[in-house]
């Protein structure tokens, strides 16, 4: 049977010109029979060159070839549907939906299983036509473990070590990168992620892993990422979007990248010797540097090329400190007192989370809080059996008025007014602890009274300066220089009473010492 551009430019010789049929054929690449039917079915149908080049290629098979192949109206088409449906379905062939399709039409009506099988085939390539991704430069990178372990260690060794290779793809440069790791771990994909962000040299908006149980805790009806990945996620700036189960397709370029390596390294060093991991990761990374360098076969560039060329230049920057795994996931309700006891030591959280539910992440150095996926609070790990680690501004205004303070607060509240206000809350910190209950009790007073006292701040920076110079520096004697206004008073004031200020509500009069 020929195809409808030969049948074409048949019909248009024979109609056109006045070559011979076997000129016709001798043109056209097919036999002079061929041309004679084609002919004579054309005058039977009255058909035109014309006419035969804007009809489908199967309506003209149709009227060319009307028995072809076995085209008889009498045959019963299968529902296709329902037949890629059953043979979906665990333990089920082709032959045995054959079976249940003559089961249900007369067996005379039914194809034969020959031709019911080409047909099936026909359908399942129509239907699994590809569509090829667009990758834009630096939007993802796609990764996977490779299926072949390459073992390691000694050959007399009673249980012999196998090191499971990462592969990744990067974006519109499709380059390659291989890791080998122990195992395929949270640690192992972690530690493998790490390695390919700085083998790139920055990080892609996106990355698309399976959905092993070491990345996600639930694919189905909503995703759920393991802590540690999504934390992972988090501190490198990067979504991670799995892809749905049991769907290639989803990340085809990675499943090609795996058989290439596989194929081309992996299978030259399943023959090889390697004592340790990091000989494995050597030689894998000489290899892959290879690849990533040849020429692409219908390309006139490399991988290489293109990750310096495209994908590179957009790659976001790492991050500046490193990534720390998460030891401890608890689940809490914050208590009253906003405070949350781990490991025998309290960490603060904003106080307006109290009696809600959060999740603390505890790594080697930190822990922190999270409540609806936001990060809440951050406090550096203290092993002080129970004392308290706050942050100042988890406090409501009343608890922050009544927290012990050291001497800074105090300071920099002090600057407003003056250096004489300064040197006199800094005396009351003279030979106490760091944050003395005495003295911030006593500092609290002085800002009391700078606050309810009705003085301006530059008459509040006299009484100061006063109470140094006659060494009244308690808070008490503070407040009564206040009230008796005694920083008014000339410096030459009299001197007869000595540490008291010289003020008539402080003086007995000559009136006091009559005898009565």
């Amino acid at each position: 049977m020929l195809s409808k551009e030969i049948n074409c430019l048949t019909a248009r010789l024979l109609q056109t010109t006045n070559l011979s049929l076997r000129a016709v054929a001798r043109a056209t690449g097919c036999s002079h029979v061929s041309v004679h039917s084609l002919k004579k079915k054309m005058q039977e149908n009255q058909l035109t060159w014309q006419q035969m080049q804007v009809m489908d290629e199967t309506e003209l098979t149709a009227i060319l070839h009307p028995k072809w192949p076995c085209r008889n109206v009498n045959k019963v088409e299968p529902d296709w549907e329902k037949v890629i449906a059953y043979i979906s379905q665990p333990k089920q062939t082709i032959l045995n939906a054959y079976h249940e399709y003559v089961k249900h039409c007369e067996p005379a009506r039914a194809y034969k299983y020959t031709r019911f099988c080409e047909m099936l085939r026909a359908v399942q390539r129509k239907n699994k036509l590809a569509m090829r991704q667009l990758r834009k430069a630096g939007e993802v990178a796609i990764v996977d473990y490779a299926g072949t372990k390459i073992p390691y260690g000694l050959r007399d060794a009673k249980e012999r070590k196998f090191a499971s290779i990462f592969v990744s793809v990067l974006g519109a440069s499709i380059r390659l990168f291989g890791y080998a790791t122990n195992g395929q771990t949270t640690k192992d994909w972690i530690e493998a992620h790490e390695k390919m962000f700085e083998f790139y040299g920055g990080v892609s908006e996106i990355v698309i892993p399976d959905n092993p149980k070491a990345l996600v805790v639930r694919s189905n009806p909503e995703k759920v990422l393991n802590a540690n990945y999504e934390s992972f996620g988090n501190h490198y700036g990067v979504t991670i979007l799995p892809a749905r189960p049991g769907k290639p397709k989803d990340k085809g370029v990675t499943e090609s990248a795996v058989g290439f390596v596989t194929s081309r390294i992996l299978a030259r060093m399943l023959k090889m010797e390697f004592e340790t991991i990091d000989e494995i990761n050597e030689y894998l990374s000489k290899e892959i540097d290879k690849l990533n360098e040849a020429p692409f076969q219908k390309l006139k560039t490399s991988r290489q090329k293109l990750l310096d060329e495209v994908d590179k230049p957009v790659l976001r920057p790492l991050p500046k400190t490193p990534f720390a795994l998460i030891e401890k996931v608890f689940n809490m309700t914050v208590p009253s007192d906003y405070s949350l006891l781990i490991d025998d030591h309290y960490y603060s959280v904003p106080h307006k989370l109290a009696h809600k539910k959060v999740i603390v992440h505890l790594t080697s150095k930190f822990v922190e809080v999270f409540h609806q996926g936001a990060a809440v609070a951050r406090h550096k790990r203290c092993e002080v059996i129970g004392e308290i680690t706050r942050d100042y501004e988890h406090m409501p205004p009343n608890h922050q008025y009544m927290e012990d303070k050291d001497l800074e607060f105090y300071w920099d509240w002090a600057s407003d007014f003056g250096e004489n206000t300064q040197q006199l809350v800094a005396i009351q910190f003279d030979g106490k602890s760091k944050k003395s209950r005495l003295a911030n009790d006593r500092c609290r007073k002085i800002m009391k009274f700078a606050e309810k006292s009705e003085i301006s701040a530059s008459d509040f920076e006299r009484a100061c300066q006063f109470a140094l110079k006659y060494q009244q520096i308690s808070p008490t004697r503070l407040n009564a220089i206040i009230q008796a206004k005694a920083y008014r008073i000339d410096d030459g004031a009299p001197k007869s009473i000595p540490n008291m200020p010289a003020t008539d509500k402080y003086l007995r009069g000559s009136d006091y010492f009559v005898f009565k």
